[in-house]
């Protein structure tokens, strides 16, 4: 994702554009009690992270692009980690929900960061996923244009998705909304 230097001044905008902001629904699917320790994978900007922090006791934005860490607002609750989602130093069992947003299409290697995230959450850990159906117009018209700044990219329907996490995560609930999909799971034991 180091792709997003170059774009990391542009990235909210873009957002905006495209409608792809859906915090409100994360958080609604998330329902934080207030000292949660949150992990938001590929969180970039940390606009999410911001959202969430008044919510939780922290949230980490981690993401391998300096450019994009730069941007995240300075907040005690927030802090950054600049890293490789597929290697990271966070000690097992750390951290109560991993949130990846509109991330899991950059990641040739899903399967190492399912596992990887698995391994940092807690016991009764949580995982939310919100990413774009492959198959839809909408997407098409993203990914046609994600190609060109990122390169190759690895969309799925919700469906492959569920398949890939089924065997480490308990899915507690599934949100279908034409061109994106949110997947909650719980961390099995």
């Amino acid at each position: 994702m180091k792709k997003f230097d170059k774009v990391f001044n542009h990235y909210d905008k873009f957002i905006e554009l495209f409608n792809l902001n859906k915090m409100d629904e994360i958080k609604d699917v998330l329902k934080l009690q207030g000292d949660e320790v949150v992990l938001d994978i590929g969180g970039g900007t940390g606009r999410l992270a911001d959202y969430l922090s008044g919510d939780c006791r922290i949230v980490y934005v981690l993401d391998e692009s300096k450019g994009m860490l730069s941007k995240v607002k300075g907040n005690t609750k927030v802090l950054t980690v600049l890293e490789d989602a597929l290697d990271m130093t966070f000690e097992d069992n750390s951290v109560d929900i991993v949130i990846m947003c509109d991330m899991l299409h950059h990641i040739k290697d899903q399967e190492k960061l399912t596992e990887e995230a698995y391994r940092v959450l807690k016991e009764d850990g949580k995982l939310v996923i919100l990413d774009f159906e492959k198959k839809h117009i909408k997407v098409k018209i993203l990914r046609a244009f994600e190609h060109i700044l990122f390169g190759k990219l690895y969309f799925r329907t919700s469906e492959e998705v569920i398949n890939l996490i089924k065997d480490k995560f308990t899915i507690t609930k599934f949100i279908h909304k034409k061109y994106y999909f949110i997947i909650k799971g719980e961390k099995n034991a």
